[in-house]
């Protein structure tokens, strides 16, 4: 990923990767994967990182407990806490 069009390309780049980390439920060693380069972007606008640690570590838990519908729904509820937190940096 080219580092000097982040800034720019930031909503696009997390969105792929919450898509592709919902994509690969089947594998949690690759979710971890994903998730761990989703957690290494910053979001400016909340002041934190974009999926902590513990977010991180708990949704793998989940998918290897076999329980993937909760770990859809803590991924999808972090995706559109993102979502608002751009949306509402992006009008001020």
């Amino acid at each position: 990923m080219p580092r000097r069009r982040e800034g720019r390309d930031l909503p696009e780049i997390v969105t792929r990767l919450f898509e592709q980390a919902r994509a690969q439920f089947a594998d949690p060693q690759a979710v971890n994967r994903t998730l761990l380069e989703l957690s290494r972007f910053y979001d400016a606008v909340s002041g934190g990182f974009i999926l902590d640690h513990a977010l991180r570590r708990r949704i793998v838990e989940f998918l290897e407990e076999g329980k993937t519908e909760e770990a859809g729904q803590a991924l999808q509820e972090r995706f559109e806490q993102y979502s608002q937190s751009f949306k509402s940096g992006g009008q001020k």
